[in-house]
């Protein structure tokens, strides 16, 4: 039994000598920081310089406005503005030559009126307004008392008698009545030949009609 464990101890002993044998002749391995390359760089080399700024840019001076010098020689002068030409008066109605007066029976007062000045045939004016009063007639609703309404048409008689150039000079306001006015003039178309004394190719007329007042 002694024996027994006696040769087992020594089975160990070799068994740790061994092992001891083997741990010492391997070469343990401690890992170390990570390799970091580091590239050294010369000092004399500088990093890149930036590029200058380019100059500002120098600003075009602008010329000035050339004026043309005035040429040597003649000068005309502008022309110079025509003075307004005055207006010229206004023609008015002469004087009548025969006065109004009533005629016809629808309450027509008639005036006569004529360019010439030295018009003297006063007999002759009466046949006109005789004969225009006969060819007028009052418009319908007129009334003869009252307000009273005046109009005056001109025209021309020819040596014949011939009315020409009829027209309504001033209106009464009235329409109808201005009408009528004008129409008597037309239908009384001839009228008497002008005197034979009465050296003019015709002789202007202003014939005025009037109705109401008292």
């Amino acid at each position: 039994m002694r024996g027994a464990i006696v040769g087992s101890s020594l089975v160990h002993l070799v068994v740790l000598v061994a092992v001891l044998a083997v741990r010492h002749g391997s070469s343990i391995v401690i890992a170390g920081p990570d390799v970091v390359q580091v590239a050294l760089l010369d000092p004399a080399v500088s990093a890149p310089t930036p590029a200058p700024a380019p100059p500002p840019a120098t600003p075009v001076p602008i010329a000035p406005p050339v004026k043309p010098e005035p040429e040597k020689g003649v000068r005309i002068a502008p022309p110079k503005p025509k003075p307004a030409k005055p207006a010229e008066p206004r023609e008015e109605t002469p004087p009548p030559a025969l006065p109004s007066a009533k005629v016809g029976n629808a309450g027509l007062r008639g005036e006569v009126a004529v360019d010439a000045r030295d018009f003297e045939f006063t007999y002759y004016l009466m046949l006109v307004r005789n004969k225009i009063a006969q060819n007028w007639a009052a418009p319908a609703g007129m009334a003869q008392g009252g307000t009273v309404t005046r109009a005056v048409v001109t025209f021309r008689i020819g040596r014949g008698g011939d009315v020409t150039g009829v027209q309504l000079e001033r209106g009464s306001g009235v329409d109808f009545f201005d009408r009528t006015a004008v129409r008597a003039v037309i239908l009384s178309d001839p009228l008497p030949p002008l005197p034979l004394a009465y050296t003019g190719a015709d002789l202007g007329v202003h014939f005025g009609f009037e109705i109401g007042g008292p």
